[in-house]
């Protein structure tokens, strides 16, 4: 059997894979506090974190993702910071927020061209005051977004990997990795492991079966279906007998032609419109 092709496209296929970008923020110890680490400047006030991470449960990033770049203020030293291997993250001290640009690199196989995304750098608080409390309290501001990558009919290549089974293996290792209750917590009853949805069931398809947790399903989609496709016989259903009447009005302006003359059918159509314009 041929290998898939890096540059052969899978027509009428688009898969989607999901990354979280965000950014924390904790308070640093005061000037001449012990704690405070050495060589920072003094007016710093912040260690903050930027990042690109895989939600939990997700297939692994680098199945598709090679590198991300961080584009930081101007004012740090080398502030173009590249991360080629997990974790995508930069971390640095600061005392005010900044917008970053971050460049998603796709593995070479994908074809694909670079993406920009933009993360606003939160330093300070934010939120309602409930939010607000929990921030102070625990001394960590933490802003994320989900966000979407869609790679439009891939190249075979991109496509096999990104279907394969492999790219939740993981998940396995972490659990094996935290002992025999992690590992147990970690797998499912037939021992492939879990993924993001409670029953297992994730793929580049949509899941067979719905739950509290998932958002849409196969089977959510074809009850979505059947209620349009009865939605669509009602609208042709009123559709006709729009037509009927519209078609038995025709035969009756046809006949008053015939039986009045032009005009006087043409006065009775003016009318009857008139009618109608008052009655709405």
């Amino acid at each position: 059997m041929p290998a898939p092709a890096a540059n052969k496209r899978v027509k009428n296929k688009r898969i989607s894979r999901n990354i979280i970008i965000g950014s924390e923020a904790f308070q640093l110890p005061p000037l001449g506090d012990p704690a405070r680490p050495k060589g920072i400047p003094d007016d710093h006030t912040k260690r903050w974190t930027v990042y690109v991470r895989q939600p939990a449960g997700d297939p692994a990033l680098t199945t598709w993702l090679n590198k991300v770049q961080f584009k930081i203020f101007n004012t740090y030293e080398n502030p173009l910071r590249t991360c080629e291997n997990p974790p995508f993250e930069v971390t640095e001290t600061g005392w005010g927020g900044f917008t970053i640009d971050v460049r998603l690199h796709f593995q070479p196989i994908s074809g694909e061209k670079a993406q920009y995304r933009q993360h606003f750098l939160q330093l300070e608080k934010y939120g309602d005051e409930k939010q607000q409390a929990e921030q102070e309290r625990t001394g960590l501001v933490r802003a994320e977004y989900l966000e979407v990558v869609q790679f439009n009919e891939p190249t075979e290549a991109l496509f096999e990997v990104l279907t394969a089974e492999d790219q939740w293996n993981y998940l396995a290792a972490n659990a094996k990795g935290g002992g025999k209750k992690a590992a147990m917590a970690g797998l499912r009853p037939d021992g492939r492991p879990k993924r993001g949805f409670p029953n297992g069931e994730r793929s580049a398809q949509l899941p067979e079966k719905g739950g509290d947790e998932i958002p849409f399903s196969q089977d959510q989609e074809q009850a979505l279906i059947q209620l349009l496709k009865e939605k669509m016989g009602v609208v042709d259903k009123e559709l006709q007998e729009e037509t009927k009447k519209r078609e038995e009005t025709e035969k009756k302006l046809k006949d008053l032609r015939a039986e009045l003359g032009h005009e006087a059918a043409q006065e009775a159509a003016q009318k009857a419109s008139g009618d109608r314009s008052r009655r709405r």
